[in-house]
């Protein structure tokens, strides 16, 4: 096996190790967010601890649910109207 190819399936299998550790992260997030909200806070603080505006915290997160017994988090969008 040459060293190049040798490197390219380290690199390969480095980026699907961060992908999935970014996937457990985000769905750590999210729950974090919901658990906020739940507790009652605001859309302005969830977004400044963030680091984003209110607005792009509320888009991104306003689905999320949370379950305070079970300490479980989903994503719920609403139905379709029709």
């Amino acid at each position: 096996m040459a060293m190049s190819d040798r490197y390219q399936r380290v690199a390969l299998e480095r980026i699907t190790e961060l992908t999935s550790e970014i996937r457990e992260l985000e769905s750590r997030l999210a729950r974090e967010v919901a658990r906020a909200g739940f507790h009652n806070a605001t859309w302005s603080q969830i977004g400044g601890a963030l680091g984003v505006t209110s607005q792009s915290a509320h888009r991104r997160f306003r689905y999320q649910n949370y379950n305070a017994v079970t300490g479980t988090s989903w994503f719920a969008p609403p139905l379709p109207l029709s």
